[in-house]
Formats: structure tokens, sequence, C-alpha cells
């Protein structure tokens, strides 16, 4: 076995790992990946650098370049390295000092005589430096040094009351020393750090290290030093990973990020680089597991994978929780220890969630910093009451999904942030959506148990799924940040994700099968009334069902309510006379009809003229303007429409909407969810519905069936609108992403090579005008003359056929050949999505290479294609051509069905299926229906086509704070695309 290291334990302990355990230990460069690991870190994840000032962590975004390079990154071990680091690849150690975190546990052990890292940190936090350190106070008779800013508490020397003690080593408190110890070496660390920033014009400083290690007063304490120096310009920054990023680094070796995003290039070739890099960032999501074992909220071993010993070890953890309340004593804490637990953790195998231990307690006070910038002094047991010794930031699960990326009809996916609501800033309003996702548990417990038969087993599951559920949210509530900076739709995410991992994979089953069977009881009555209104009128009527139907939603806590006062069809009923009184909340329903109306009304009146004119006349005008093959021409071409609820929500109110579109002539794409949440529908559920609802509707027969027959063409891919032609999506290997932007940078300098020379010849030209003349008179030929025949670069891959056929140039580097981990066209069949989108690379198809021979780089990766080569990533996948086959892909009305690759009541546009992506190519108009996809998230969100928000308010609070409203109130946003 090969394993990569970083460090100096790399060859320190190589023949010892080689010897005992038989592990070579393959070395890489520490700086190096330190650089990458961090880069990536910093990119990757969403939420990773923080600023931690008054107990408070606010987090930083950093995904793109412009908010990142450059930056100092500070790196505390045993010594401080300083590196700035100007891009990928692009870093210089500037500085350094050997007055580290060695150095804090070197004096405390020979003043203390403590030897444990943590100990002494702990320590820290209860001493009082006032007795060591000498503070301008006790310069000046305990007064302010105010002239030159200096508060009385302000340290002047370091350990220097010392000198005038008459005390021996034993009359101190350890404390106290550790405590003066730890502020000597952070603000010395700091003060360094901001001097490197300003020398080389450096405005971002990161710390991570080893002597940091998610310790709130070490963090507290360098955000001081770094406010204080920079007179409040310059904040420190911290990662929730700081400890991985040497590892994460030397992963990068193997699996290569390098290149994606970053560097010194040109704004265009920027632009795209980081538009690559955003959608490589889409496919690394973090997880973390719930059934992992805790104690005081915080997770103390690995995952356990198999849920028995999941249920066991929380009935044990409680049995014992309750047991130490009951006889004051403390055996919790010893069964979180004990070998059987610990042994249990790690019987699991495969992903692991870890978290740093804690001893619990409340969250960090906060300590204000002083307007004079004077580095305090207070006793950290009387002003800091940091009721944790570390910060316990969750560490997840980095999984990488290789068919997600962001959602192409965003306006901006550099900007987009899908929550409406900033918990993370708002205190009292987190605290409020976590007690509402505690008061919901029970009826979840209640619900999960009855899917699974209600049997002793599943009621065991469902309350240990409650137990870790619940003490995950008061973790969430005793220490923000702990996650990250959670929003809505990850914090109803973790809820979905803790179900799952108890076992229970759909809770709402058999509510969502008996909602749908009564829906579709009274659908054909639906559809008749409905027909039997004019246009306009059927609009506002199908709109008011949309909004009526989304009233049946089990997340919300009134909506429960109503589903035990009352049958579906009266709440439904009900719920469409409270419609009829208008305007609503948010009421833009009157400029969506004039876009339909305007449309169908211009086409009734130019077929009307075209017919006067030209009846009876040969060889008339064709009608292809107003009309498609005998169609009238659709107000849309492709209509998106994401749909929420199973039962009345989708059938009687998505339902007929989309039917409509379609009887105009419109493509349609229902969107729903991957798996399971609450009583939202599922994709799979939805072709089902579908099937059962073209039995009455003949119009949804037969789109449904036109489209089925095209997904079963193209072996399930939704092709472009015809006519349209399809963007090639972004290899799923990160290898090849690198080699297809090295081989964009080598176009593009070819391009731009080409117009100098176009430049240069001009300026000759403005000179040597006659002998030109003379030239072109005499049959001659010129350079100008056969510059257009050149085959020069045009543009971007996705758009140019002559590019995607373009092979590697032969002058890039070896290390750019391409490599083909995951098929980028596999043959799917029709309604079946991809693969997991959690799934790892598969070893089936990759394997490491060790071997440095050759020009092929150790580490990379590598695979045996099955036929004999590898293809090129400029060649487009072989549906595309079936896809623009008009005799397949015809004009006329078509129902899909896609997934949208999630498992939540919310929608995160961050990241979608590759599936999806595809099917946006001639998507005019957007549909989001449902408060969880409309409201909670991209109620804000903008984009590139049309788009129409609906939904129906079930929170009162979040009535009154987005719209001043009510509870029941109902929202239609449309929002005409801007071009």
């Amino acid at each position: 076995m090969r394993v990569k290291a970083t460090g100096g334990g790399a060859y320190k302990y190589a023949d010892v790992f080689k010897e005992r355990l038989g592990v070579v230990l393959e070395k890489e460069d520490e700086m190096a990946c330190l650089v990458s690991g961090c880069n990536f870190l910093l990119k990757a994840i969403h939420h990773e650098a923080f600023i931690y000032e008054a107990g408070t962590s606010t987090f930083i975004p950093t995904n793109e370049d412009s908010d990142l390079y450059p930056y100092l990154l500070v790196n505390i071990g045993s010594g401080v390295s300083m590196v700035k680091v100007s891009g990928d690849n692009d870093f210089e150690r500037v500085s350094g000092s050997s007055i580290g975190g060695g150095t804090y546990w070197g004096l405390c052990r020979l003043l203390t005589q403590r030897t444990n890292f943590d100990e002494m940190l702990e320590l820290s936090m209860q001493g009082d430096n006032s007795s060591i350190d000498m503070l301008v106070g006790d310069i000046y008779g305990g007064r302010d040094y105010a002239s030159i800013g200096l508060s009385a508490n302000t340290i002047a020397s370091s350990f220097g009351k010392v000198v005038t003690q008459d005390k021996s080593l034993t009359d101190y408190n350890p404390a106290d020393m550790c405590l003066a110890l730890c502020r000597m070496v952070a603000y010395n660390i700091g003060q360094l750090a901001h001097m490197n920033a300003v020398r080389h014009g450096i405005k971002r400083i990161f710390f991570g290290g080893f002597f940091i290690r998610g310790h709130p007063y070490t963090m507290e304490t360098i955000s001081y030093a770094i406010r204080f120096w920079s007179k409040g310009e310059m904040a420190a920054m911290f990662l929730r990973h700081e400890g991985f990023l040497g590892a994460v680094g030397a992963f990068l070796t193997v699996h290569p990020m390098v290149g994606v995003g970053g560097g010194r290039r040109g704004d265009n070739a920027r632009g795209r680089a980081e538009a690559l890099a955003r959608k490589v960032r889409a496919r690394f999501v973090e997880r973390f597991s719930m059934g992992a074992p805790l104690t005081g909220g915080a997770v103390v071993g690995p995952a356990i994978k198999d849920v028995s010993e999941k249920v066991s070890w929380v009935e044990k953890f409680v049995a014992a929780a309750s047991s130490a309340a009951a006889g004051n004593a403390g055996p919790s804490t010893a069964v979180a220890a004990s070998p059987r637990s610990r042994v249990a953790g790690g019987a699991g195998g495969g992903a692991t969630a870890w978290s740093r231990p804690s001893d619990g307690g409340g969250p960090p006070a906060a300590m204000s910093v002083n307007r004079t910038f004077s580095l305090p002094d207070q006793a950290a047991s009387s002003s800091l009451s940091f009721g944790r010794q570390r910060m316990s930031l969750h560490v997840g699960v980095l999984h990488y999904s290789p068919t997600l990326e962001p959602f192409p009809l965003l306006e901006s996916s550099a900007t987009y942030e899908p929550n409406t609501l900033d918990i993370n800033s708002d205190e009292e309003e987190k605290r409020w959506w976590i007690n509402i996702l505690r008061d919901q548990i029970p009826v979840v417990v209640e619900k999960a148990s009855a899917s699974e038969g209600g049997g002793e087993l599943p009621q065991r599951r469902a309350q240990a799924f409650a137990r870790a559920l619940g003490a995950h949210l008061d973790h969430l509530q005793s220490e923000p940040g702990c996650y990250g900076a959670l929003g809505l739709a990850e914090l109803f995410a973790l809820r979905e994700e803790c179900l799952r991992e108890f076992g229970f994979t759909d809770v709402y089953r058999l509510d969502k099968q008996h909602e749908n069977m009564a829906a579709l009881a009274v659908l054909p009555d639906l559809l008749r009334e409905l027909d039997a209104e004019t246009l306009s009128s059927r609009l506002l009527s199908l709109v008011e069902g949309v909004l009526a139907a989304n009233i049946f939603d089990w997340g919300s806590q009134a909506c429960v309510a109503l589903y035990r006062d009352g049958t579906i069809l009266d709440i439904y009923r009900t719920a469409r006379l409270k419609l009829s009184k208008r305007p609503w909340a948010v009421d833009n329903f009157d400029a969506f009809a004039a876009r339909i109306l305007s449309d169908v009304e211009d086409q009734d009146g130019a077929m009307e003229q075209q017919h006067t004119a030209v009846e009876g006349v040969e060889g008339s005008p064709s009608m292809a303007t107003v009309s498609v093959s005998g169609r009238r021409r659709p107000p849309y071409r492709r209509v998106m429409m994401f749909v929420d609820n199973s039962g009345a929500d989708v059938v009687l109110g998505m339902l007929p909407f989309a039917r409509e579109l379609l009887r105009l002539g419109c493509e349609v794409v229902l969107v729903a969810n991957e798996l399971p949440a609450i009583n939202d529908i599922t994709a799979p559920e939805l072709r089902a519905l579908l099937n059962a609802a073209a039995d009455v509707c003949p119009i949804i027969k037969e789109a449904r069936e036109a489209a089925v027959k095209v997904e079963r063409a193209t072996g399930g891919h939704v092709p472009p609108y015809p006519g349209l032609h399809p963007v090639r999506r972004s290899s799923s290997n990160l290898q090849m992403l690198l080699q297809q932007q090295q081989l964009q940078e080598h176009q593009d300098r070819r391009h731009d090579d080409a117009n100098h020379a176009t430049a240069t010849l001009s300026v000759s030209d403005g000179c040597s005008g006659a002998i030109r003349s003379r030239s072109s008179s005499s049959g001659g030929s010129s350079s100008s003359s056969s510059a257009p025949n050149r085959s020069e670069p045009t543009g971007p891959a996705e758009l140019t056929a002559s590019r995607q056929t373009t092979p590697p140039s032969a002058d890039l580097p070896a290390e750019a050949s391409p490599f083909c981990v995951v098929p980028e066209a596999t043959a799917v069949p029709a309604g079946h999505e991809a693969s997991d989108p959690g799934a790892v690379l598969p070893p089936s198809t990759t394997s490491v290479s060790t071997s440095t021979t050759g020009t092929q780089p150790a580490g990379s990766l590598t695979t045996a294609p099955s036929s004999g080569r590898s293809p090129s990533p400029s060649s487009a996948p072989a549906w595309h051509a079936v896809a623009t086959n008009p005799q397949i892909n015809r004009v006329c009305p078509k129902l899909y069905v896609v997934s949208n690759g999630q498992g939540s009541p919310c929608l995160d546009l961050r990241r979608v299926p590759d599936r999806l992506a595809e099917a946006c190519v001639g998507v005019d108009l957007l549909v989001i229906e449902g408060m969880g996809r409309a409201i909670h998230t991209n109620f804000n969100a903008k984009f590139t086509c049309d788009v129409l928000k609906l939904a129906m308010i079930k929170t009162e609070r979040l009535a009154q704070k987005l719209f001043n409203g009510t509870l029941y109130d109902c929202v239609c946003v449309f929002e005409p695309a801007e071009h």
C-alpha cells in the first residue's frame, strides 16, 4: 500500500511505516500541499473561511478569485511560516518566525509541568495574565496613556511584572502563566502577519495550523491583534478545516484540481476559467453524518454505518445520560469514550464525520473590541466565559458528485444565494426555525414509524432519529456556525439526511399514496370545468388552482392541523374561495396573463390577415411565422416547472397548468425531487402519476408519449428544443477539466497571437499602400490576402463545432493528456436518471498509478478504455446527433420529467444534475412552485428567462416578515427576462 504524506514525519517515520505496517510513504512537498489544499477548500467549500470576534463566527465568501487572491497564509505549527499566495501554483514563503506553537508548548511545559497541549489551552482560559504581564496601567498608576491611544489594560511587557515580584515559580498560578504565554505568542504572530501583509500589499490573512485547532480564545486573541495593528482595516480569518490543508493538498496530487480558476490571465480567459471553476465547485457537496456518536451535542467518533448499531448507541447514551442526571454523576462521558463505542464507530468503515472533542456547555460569551485598539488583559474566567474549550467545528464528509453543476439559467451563478432569509445574522430568527424543526419531531417520528409498519424496530429507529436530530439542533443553537453558515435550505436538508441515515427513506409514503388517489379521482371533473372557460378566465383559474393546492404541505404545522379537521377536497375548495379576493400579497398575475394573451391574440390577428390576403394564391408566403406544422406558435418554446407536494398540489394544481401550456403548443419539463422530503413528490413518483393522469386526459397522454419516445432515442436525455443544439457539458473528471482548460488557454494564446499579427499588419499597411497595390495588380499574394484562410479559433468550445473536433495541440504539456474516469455518454433507459450523485470515482473505472516512468506524472488518474483509446474531451456525446435529428426530436408538445438531484423541501440551484442542465436548452419560462422552493429559497433569485413564482404562505411569521401579511397569503411573482 502506498500513502501520500507531507511534512517532516513523512521522512522521519518512513522506515517505521514500511517495516511495521508495510506502508510506503510517498512524500509530497509540504508547502505546495499546504497551499493547494487551502486554495481548494476555500473554493470548494461554500462557507470555509470565517472571522471570529466577540465570540461570533462571521463567514466570508471566498469562492471567486476576486474574493481570494492575493492572500497571506499564516501556518502556525511548531514555528510559523507566512506564505503569500497569488493564485493556483503561485506562492512564495515571504517570512516566518521561530516563535510558534512549539514555543508555547515548550515554555508551558517548563513552567507548569503540564505535557498535554489541550490541557494547556484549557488552563489558559481559567487564568489572569495581569498577575504576570506588566500593563500600561502598572506604569502610569492605573491610568490610560490616552495621548497615544493606549488603555490602562494594554500589555506593556509580557511577563514584565515578574521582575518586580519576589516570588518563586511555585507561587504563580499555572493558568495565569498559560494565558500570559498564549497572549505573548499570539500577539507576536499577529503583529508579524500584519507587517508582512502591509509590506506585500495584501488585505486578506488566513491563519491555520496545530496551534489554533479551533480554540476560541486563541482565535479571539489573534483577531484582536490584527484589528489592533491594522487600526481596524484588516481582520484575521480562520478555516473550518484548517487541520487538513496538507492532507487535502496531498490528495490533490492524485486527483488534481490545479489550474481550475485562478492564475494571471486576461479578462475573457479569467471569466471562462472562473465559470469552469464554479462548475467544479458545484460537484463537491459537504454532508454531515447524523448517526455518529454524540456527547454534549458533539460528534466524538466516526460515523456508525450500521443502522442497528446507531440505534443501540443512541439508546445506551440516553440511558447513561438519564442515569447521570439522576445520580448527579457523569457516566455519559464514560460511555461515550468507552472502547465499546469506539469499536462500534470504527467498525462501520467508509466515510466518517469528525468533530473536535468538547466538554459541553454554553456558547462563548462576547468580548467587545476596545475602540482604542488596546490589547486586553482581563482574565478569561471573569470576562470570557467560554463554556467550550474548543469550538467543535464539524468536519463533514466532502462528496464529489460528477454529474452536478450550477443551474445554467441563473443570471449569475457567482452571486446566487438560494436562501431568502439570512438566519446566520439574526440569532432570534435562527432560534425560531430551529424550534420549528424541534416541534415537528414528534409528528415526523409518528410518520416514520408508521411508514415501516409500526413494529418495535421501526419505533426504536424513529426514537433514535429523534434523539440524534434533537442533539444536533441543540448543538446548532448553542454553538452557531459549527456546521458553517447554514441557511434554511441546509437546515431542512439536515432533517432529511438524518431520517435517511436511520433507515427511513420515505416517511410520508402512505400519506402521498392516499392523497394522490383522492386527487386523481376528481381530476376529470376539474379538467371539464376548466375547459368550459375562456382562455383569459382559465388562466386565472389555473393559477388560483396552483396556489390553492399548495396548501397541502405536511411540513407546515398550520397545514397539519387542517389535515386533521377536514378532507382534502374540503380544504381545496375553501382555499379556492379565499383566493377569489385579489390582490394577493404579491400579485403579478395580470402581467403574466397579458404576456400569454397578447401572443395568442397577435397570432390570431396575423392568421386572419394572411388568410384574407393570400387565399387562393398559389405560391403565397408560408405561415411558418405564425404556426409550425399546422400548429399555433406557442407563447413559450419550453417551460420548466419545479413541482412541490404530492396529492392535490401536483394533481389539481400543477398538472392542469402544465396541460394548458401543452395545449398552447409548449414543451413542458416537470422537475421533481430525486429523494423524498416530507410529502414532496419525487421524479419516479411523478412519472407513475403521469401515467395515471394520461388515462383521463388525451393531451397529457399524447405529450407524454412524444417525450418518452425521444428519451428512448437519446438514451434517457432530454434534448434541446427542436432546432437548437445541445450545449456540451464539461467533463466529470477533474483531470479532463484541467486538460480542457489548458486547451482553451492554448487556443486563447493562438488567438491573441493572430490578433497581434493582424494589428502589426494593419500598421504596415498604412506605410506601404503603394507596394501592396502594385503587388495585387501583378497577381502576387500578400499576407493580408492569406490571413482569412487561416484556421482561427472562434467561440467557446460548447458553441463551435470546429473547436469540438480539434485535438489537443502537440505543444501542450504531457500532463494535459486526456483521461477518462466517468464516461460522459452512458446509455440510460428512458425514464431513469443518472447514477447516484453522491458516488465517488468508481474503483472499477479508475486506478492510481505510482509509476514515475515515462511522461505520465506519478499519481495521475488512469483508466483502461474499453475501446482501446481515451475519448477526446472535445468530442461530442453520441446522443447529440440524435437530439438534433428533426425526425426524432420534432416540434410538438412534449411532457418530460427530470430529477433535480435533491432531497429537500427547498431548492438549491448552486448544483443540479447535468441531465437537468441539458434540459434547459430552449427554456424561456420557469415556473417555481411552493413555499420551500419559491419563498424560503429563490424568492430573490434572478434568471435569464421569464420566471413565474407561485406559493401559498403557510407560516404566519414568514408572511409578516416578507410581506407584512398573514397566514395563507398568496404570492404570484412574474419577472420577465430583462433582455
